[in-house]
């Protein structure tokens, strides 16, 4: 993400709560009667069915989902019963499914009657059970974990709270040498100086989700923010979100208290605002990653000459789920495009094309799976051949399908030229959240910062937060040392800025602890209390030097 900013944790936690926080509505005719499912009793003709009921209607609205994604538990227990109300089966084996109804949901997002019957839901079920693996394999034959604090000065702020650390956002000021943290628990927006003090705290209503700089950050002054309100932390689809504009003035002494202007409200659950010329007319307008559960959108709102914003969508997607963006002029014909990671069950990587008159066509760089997790993404000539390849990550695990999966991690997929992307490089990193590229120990080559927020961190606390050194290869093959820095392991990082804050050349990390997540596997709760005496944020202070 181009500013720093990841707080999209909000959504994946939400979606954890909804399997115990939830609305359950069971029309009669909908429900289908119940039956024990006995996979002994399955036969080749029925597994055969329910194959082809599997392509027929999953396929139909996102990518095959493929029986070795998962373990058979996970099919049956979480991640099949959470589809059954998208095809009107409510209830199945005395067991209530999941979903959520109330006065937002979109009219007839479920469906009134079944749309299949009793013994193809079975058949579908026996499909995937005799499918699955017993247990999802462990990844292995990676470079070990090197544990060093290399060239980076720890540092954390010199703030204390009576609620464990719940930092939602944050940003990087190097020119004005300040920190923007959003603290969920205390409903305040903190503004530390330079020494990492406090020097002003702003009360918020509500959650913020991102924070992004409308004027040039690469000069000082005073700041003027775009921040982004998700509104609520359950999933709903409820407009309570909304984007505000403010601004901090850093001139010396405390800064003054800012004024606060609505841009749009009646949002739903907006995560991110990128701000860019989308029509070509030499305006910045607003790009907004309205995430939303059940309904949602990504559009843009024009902006003018006054650097004010039209309070009027143009929707660019109509659907939820989309999480991050990027704009640019991809296709370099001179008109400005966007990139933007989707995750909801169709998972992709879309370019839209932009017309230069606010119009965009979209196509598909990536597609993921189902259970993918699809967190964060950069674009990045990783191979020096003039051609943006991607940097992913893979890590969402607070769905309908919760386990460690080996295909969980950080990802390099290099570009042909014609936009036919191939993995090039893998590194497994359960959780792995988001991950930045910089030359962070100033030898001319790529390296990435990585973060995880639903890592094992019982069995391997140092995942969450690697570091990843390229090596320098003679044939160019692509390839790094992963690296922890020990003080990294006392936190549980949402959210990650890059930015040169020491000026020496070289990026520094800010990494953001949110301590209250939720664990994977019920004995991760022993590290709870690890995060919660950890720091709001921690600073890695770049020490190192640029070589010539």
């Amino acid at each position: 993400m181009s500013n720093g900013i990841k707080s999209l944790w909000i959504i994946f936690v939400a979606l954890l709560l909804s399997a115990i926080i939830i609305f359950v509505y069971k029309p009669n005719e909908t429900n289908l009667p119940s039956e024990t499912f006995d996979p002994t009793q399955a036969t080749t003709e029925m597994i055969n069915r329910g194959q082809e009921i599997a392509k027929g209607y999953c396929q139909s609205c996102h990518r095959f989902p493929d029986p070795n994604l998962l373990s058979k538990d996970i099919w049956i227990s979480q991640t099949l019963p959470a589809m059954g109300p998208l095809l009107g089966v409510f209830e199945y084996n005395g067991r209530e499914y999941p979903y959520s109804k109330s006065e937002h949901t979109p009219a007839g997002y479920y469906p009134k009657y079944a749309m299949l019957s009793l013994d193809d839901w079975n058949a579908l079920l026996n499909f995937y059970y005799h499918n699955a693996p017993d247990s999802l394999p462990v990844s292995t034959g990676h470079r070990k974990i090197e544990i060093d604090q290399l060239f980076f000065k720890p540092s954390v702020p010199n703030y204390t709270s009576q609620t464990p650390p719940t930092a939602t956002a944050a940003k990087l000021d190097s020119k004005n040498k300040h920190i923007y943290v959003s603290d969920v628990d205390g409903s305040t927006l903190l503004i530390f100086d330079q020494e990492l003090n406090l020097e002003q705290s702003l009360v918020q209503s509500e959650t913020i989700s991102d924070i992004e700089f409308l004027n040039p950050a690469a000069e000082p002054g005073p700041r003027n923010l775009l921040i982004s309100y998700l509104g609520s932390l359950v999933p709903s689809d409820a407009p309570d979100g909304h984007l505000l504009e403010t601004s901090y003035n850093p001139a010396p002494g405390p800064g003054s208290r800012p004024g606060l202007n609505i841009i749009i409200d009646d949002l739903v659950r907006p995560v991110e605002t990128r701000h860019g010329d989308l029509n070509d007319d030499g305006y910045h307008d607003l790009l907004v990653s309205e995430f939303g559960h059940l309904k949602g959108s990504l559009f843009w709102l024009e902006g003018d000459s006054n650097g004010t914003f039209k309070a009027s969508k143009n929707i660019i997607l109509n659907n939820p789920g989309c999480i991050q963006s990027s704009i640019l002029d991809y296709t370099n014909d001179g008109l400005t495009d966007i990139v933007a990671l989707c995750t909801q069950a169709n998972q992709s990587l879309y370019l839209f094309e932009g017309s230069g008159d606010g119009n965009f066509e979209r196509r598909t760089l990536l597609e993921f799976s189902l259970t993918a997790g699809s967190s964060s993404f950069q674009l990045h000539d990783f191979n020096n051949d003039g051609y943006q390849d991607i940097l992913y990550t893979s890590g969402d695990n607070a769905d309908f399908s919760i386990a460690y999966k080996p295909y969980h991690g950080v990802y390099i997929y290099l570009n042909d030229g014609n936009d036919n992307f191939s993995k090039e490089w893998f590194y497994p990193m359960n959780g792995a959240y988001d991950a930045r590229v910089a030359d962070f120990n100033g030898d001319g080559l790529t390296d990435i910062a990585a973060i995880s927020f639903f890592g094992d961190y019982l069995n391997r606390p140092e995942e969450g937060f690697l570091l990843f050194l390229s090596d320098s290869n003679p044939d160019d093959t692509i390839t790094f040392t992963p690296y922890n820095i020990p003080e990294t392991q006392n936190g549980r990082w949402i959210a990650m800025d890059v930015a040169d804050w020491t000026g020496n050349g070289l990026d520094d990390i800010l990494l953001s602890n949110y301590s209250l997540g939720p664990d994977v596997e019920p004995e991760q709760a022993q590290m709870d209390d690890v995060f919660k005496q950890g720091p709001l944020f921690l600073l890695l202070e770049n020490m190192g030097t640029v070589e010539n």
